[in-house]
């Protein structure tokens, strides 16, 4: 009798227990909510160049025919204006003098570029501005080669962001009447960048 009570209780639990699990819970609740994210990107401007320039003079620069010659150049001509000279056989004077003039053109206005010598990275809402300077080239000796201007092929352009920079190069005018023995002249261009 006893075992027949506890089975009609345990049978009893068991349909209570589970209506009580299959049954429909009560409705959830839920909220949501929009977070305003502020997220402070700095003003940055990066400048990227070479360390050294190594430039060769171009010959073709010069103005006058030349053949290479080993690690050098050579050239010539008869005279432009009196080609022919005559010696008076009495006094021994010639009646013409050779022509002077340099076959070298204007050597004081030399014009040489660096096709590549900055890059810049920025991500301004301006323009960035690029300034270029230098100092006289000068070799071992102390003869020198004066840079009458420089100036960026590539300025006062719109920021490129901090992907793709923006590549400039540099326009030299040289002066190279001083430069008067062969060898390495040295100098230092500073590159300037700036944003508003």
């Amino acid at each position: 009798m006893k075992n027949k009570i506890l089975a009609i209780a345990a049978t009893a639990g068991t349909a209570i227990l589970g209506s009580s699990v299959f049954s429909t819970p009560a409705q959830a609740l839920t909220q949501t909510q929009d977070v305003t994210i502020n997220y402070t990107v700095p003003e940055i401007l990066y400048l990227r160049t070479f360390q050294t320039v190594n430039m060769t003079l171009d010959a073709n620069l010069l103005g006058a025919t030349l053949t290479a010659q080993g690690s050098g150049f050579v050239g010539k001509d008869y005279d432009p204006t009196n080609p022919t000279v005559n010696i008076d056989p009495v006094t021994g004077n010639a009646d013409v003098t050779l022509d002077q003039t340099s076959p070298f053109g204007n050597l004081a206005a030399i014009q040489q570029s660096i096709p590549e010598l900055y890059a810049v990275w920025s991500n301004s809402t301006g323009t960035v501005d690029v300034n270029l300077t230098s100092t006289p080239l000068t070799e071992v000796g102390g003869k020198t080669i004066a840079v009458n201007s420089i100036t960026p092929t590539v300025d006062n352009f719109a920021a490129p962001g901090l992907d793709t920079p923006q590549i400039g190069g540099a326009d030299l005018d040289l002066d190279l009447t001083n430069a008067t023995v062969m060898g390495i002249y040295t100098g230092t261009i500073t590159v300037d960048v700036s944003t508003p």
